[in-house]
């Protein structure tokens, strides 16, 4: 697509917004009005990202004037009436709705529901293997924390977005959870479920509610989890015009009409990061992309050593060995190979006990080539093709081995 059909787009989403607008606001409905003026100046403003020169500040002061007016739209009061600009528009019973349009309550700002996890226990400790990951972290997130006058200084910015894309089970979670250690910030976790909402402008308001809490705390990490089905690419017909407010709205936060106080620093981790909309990978959102590898052949004897722990061993087991044997898996599937080894040298020591047998039964090479038959690598051989078609596009370099 063009860059001409894409400003056509975008000014048909300007366009049905607007509508919709005027008719909720006609309705009452003020919060459901709010809500898409404000996505009616987001879809301006992408098509002034497309444009230059006049055009394009024409476009920002016409995106200003309507949040502005947006931002003007008061709650209706308790006579059913409210006032936009000096004139009245009437209002409808909290149950009402337009007709064959379901929408959010009518104006009413519910308490925030968003509440963070606090800062996590997990440590970078808990992230086996990846230095190299663990560096990259550091440098384009952790360091821009601790050290704000310095990267001020040099001209930029603390607080950032990242995108860590790879294989599923390769610990993009827990990498999540260390960097809000690291850093001291209280977590706010994010899936697909936490967000959708039937009701017209609910998601939406969801997003920006999100925002709103976080930014309540000096600083905040925010970690979309499955991004790809949060921020799944926009569609072109205008029948898709209501699934693509999650993502404006997002775009919107994430831009800001006006700059944030405190630091946010926003994460994301996705198996399929092909399938995430453009616009969300622009220049001051999730800009950064770090790729998580699948464990190589150290990280996978030292998985395996974490989760065996302290149990009975065959002497002569061999963990190069093992982790040869399991080449391929992610870190979850090895997790369920050594988790598999160990049940069965606890069955054969519950045997031993039932025969009157005194000792444990060590665990050796065979439980482990049973455990893996058993458990096969859950890694999609064509998920690889498309992560190095992705990344090779991007101008990242994966290593031989995912």
């Amino acid at each position: 697509m063009d860059i001409n059909d894409r400003i056509s787009m975008y000014y048909q989403e300007y366009k049905a917004d607007m509508s919709a607008a005027k008719v909720a606001e006609e309705k009452g409905n003020i919060e459901g009005a709010r809500k898409l003026y404000r996505q009616a100046a987001l879809a301006l403003c992408e098509m002034a990202n497309l444009e230059s020169g006049e055009t394009r500040k024409q476009r920002v002061a016409h995106a200003e004037q309507i949040m502005n007016m947006a931002n003007q739209l008061a709650h209706p009061t308790s006579a059913g009436t409210s006032k936009t600009g000096g004139n009245s528009t009437s209002g409808v019973a909290p149950g009402n709705k337009p007709s064959g349009i379901p929408v959010a309550g009518a104006g009413s700002e519910d308490e925030n529901p968003w509440k963070s996890e606090g800062i996590p226990d997990t440590t970078f400790d808990d992230v086996v293997g990846m230095e190299d990951v663990k560096a990259l972290i550091k440098t384009r997130v952790i360091d821009q924390i601790k050290y704000p006058e310095l990267y001020e200084e040099y001209g930029l910015k603390g607080g950032t977005g990242v995108l860590l894309f790879g294989l599923p089970g390769t610990g993009k979670t827990t990498i999540a959870r260390a960097i809000a250690h690291e850093i001291g910030a209280p977590l706010y976790t994010v899936q697909l479920s936490d967000i959708l909402s039937k009701w017209v402008g609910e998601s939406e308001k969801k997003i920006r509610q999100l925002f709103e809490k976080a930014r309540t705390s000096p600083t905040s990490l925010i970690f979309f989890d499955d991004f790809d089905a949060l921020g799944t690419e926009r569609k072109e017909d205008s029948s898709s015009t209501y699934g693509n407010k999650i993502i404006v709205e997002l775009i919107n936060q994430m831009d800001g009409f006006k700059q944030n106080e405190n630091t946010i620093v926003l994460l994301a981790a996705t198996n399929k990061p092909w399938m995430i909309d453009s616009a969300l990978m622009r220049p001051g959102r999730f800009e950064h992309h770090i790729y998580v590898p699948l464990a190589n052949h150290d990280a996978r004897i030292m998985l395996i050593q974490k989760n065996l722990g302290n149990v009975p061993v065959d002497p002569n087991l061999d963990l190069n060995q093992i982790s040869d044997l399991l080449k391929g898996y992610n870190g979850a599937d090895i997790v369920s190979v050594v988790k598999g080894a160990k049940i069965a040298g606890l069955q054969r020591s519950k045997e031993r006990i039932e025969q009157g047998e005194d000792g444990n039964s060590p665990i050796t090479f065979e439980d482990f080539s049973k455990a893996a038959s058993e458990h096969h690598t859950s890694v999609d051989p064509g998920d690889i093709i498309k992560l190095r078609q992705y990344a090779e596009a991007r101008g990242i370099t994966l290593p031989d081995e995912l």
